[in-house]
């Protein structure tokens, strides 16, 4: 494995030689230090590092303060800050630079790889979570139904293409709207549908489930029949999060779900008493397609890592990418294999050859920790106990 390259940008000599020489000893690699922000511009072109140790206050008319809006403007590195005594205007100004880490003058050997390590670690699962954000939002653009999600003050934080096309607001336009800046609910079987009603539901841990609704869009006032779904998105914890709006509009029909994961089963395989399941046909194949678009994308079930619900939908996690489904987490359990695949949440079905870690109260799966549900405790458990 190649050495984590660094680059010290401190304009004090001795200071700069000395953490140099220390992060050699540790083990990293640390090629050139820079004295001013013109020399780290230059330095971040010729070494392209992995890190950067970098001096508040440096002298001259760009300070590390710029140098650090430089980096995050034109390289996706992580930057620790180098501080003695800074105002609090200075401190309020590094802040919005998002540094990985602040290492206080004068410092230890042990303190610097400690703040090296946790900033190259946070800066990982920063990296992944961004991948694993890219690739829902590019799954989701797939879904025929209008997707929406907001935070926990119905703040909309992305619309999937057909959310667009219904709203008349691009994703980006929208971020941070008021859902009900963009749309009105009415029907006469429901309370009125607002923020203060969501969150009702959704502290209760409630779906809201309206089947039928006239949807007004407030940006042309045009009103659409359709299906009002909103679901509680919640973090590992089981902390909510905000909301997953699911619209439908009345003139498309239902969709089936076999008619978004079709089988894998040649004429010769197939046995008589399973061909009206399809579901049951794919786990004899190992495989299934899911619908992405016009294409049939193939799914082997030994490349599946966990699957989660959010409302009518289940996303299926593979080593590679991210599939999404019109299916019941409940329809899913029951035609998965036993033997490989446990519900653990309510909202996870995990691969049990995929966990890499576990407790009583998660497991951890491709660096992802999937939280364990206290009512399914005892059954993961038990399995794992056979395992």
């Amino acid at each position: 494995m190649d050495k984590v390259r660094i680059l010290v940008v401190e304009d004090e000599s001795i200071v700069a030689k000395d953490i140099q020489q220390t992060l050699i000893r540790l083990g990293y690699d640390v090629p050139a230090t820079a004295s001013s922000a013109p020399n780290a511009f230059a330095k971040l072109e010729e070494y392209d590092p992995d890190l950067v140790f970098l001096d508040i206050k440096l002298k001259g008319e760009q300070d590390g303060i710029h140098v650090a809006e430089h980096i995050r403007q034109k390289y996706d590195i992580p930057v620790i800050f180098l501080t003695s005594f800074v105002d609090k205007n200075t401190l309020d100004r590094a802040k919005v630079t998002e540094p990985y880490g602040y290492l206080v003058k004068p410092f230890n050997e042990s303190d610097l790889q400690t703040t090296v390590e946790m900033a190259l670690y946070k800066f990982k699962k920063d990296l992944q979570s961004r991948e694993n954000e890219k690739r829902f939002a590019n799954a989701l653009t797939n879904v025929e139904d209008a997707i929406l999600v907001t935070d926990m003050e119905c703040r909309v934080s992305f619309l999937n293409p057909k959310a667009e096309s219904i709203t008349g607001f691009g994703n980006a336009s929208a971020q941070g709207m008021n859902l009900f800046k963009l749309i009105k609910l009415e029907s006469d079987e429901y309370e009125i549908v607002n923020t203060d009603s969501l969150a009702k539901h959704m502290k209760q841990g409630d779906v809201l489930d309206i089947p039928e609704c006239t949807i007004s869009v407030l940006r042309d006032y045009s009103n659409i029949k359709a299906s009002f779904v909103c679901s509680p998105i919640r973090d590992e914890k089981d902390h909510l999060l905000g909301y997953a709006i699911v619209i439908t509009k009345a003139d498309t029909p239902a969709k089936k779900t076999n008619t978004e994961v079709q089988p894998t089963v040649t004429p010769e395989s197939k046995p008589a008493e399973t061909a009206s399941n399809p579901l049951e046909n794919q786990v004899i194949q190992n495989s299934f397609f899911v619908k992405r678009g016009s294409m049939l994308v193939k799914v082997f079930l030994e490349n599946i890592y966990w699957l989660q619900a959010m409302d009518n939908y289940v996303i299926i996690q593979t080593k590679e990418d991210q599939f999404v489904i019109h299916a019941t987490m409940k329809d899913i359990e029951t035609k998965l294999p036993s033997d490989k695949f446990l519900r653990i949440h309510r909202s996870y079905i995990i691969a049990l050859d995929k966990i890499s870690a576990m407790d009583e109260g998660a497991v951890v799966i491709k660096e992802k920790t999937i939280p364990v549900g206290k009512s399914y405790k005892e059954v993961f458990m038990n399995r794992i106990n056979f395992l």
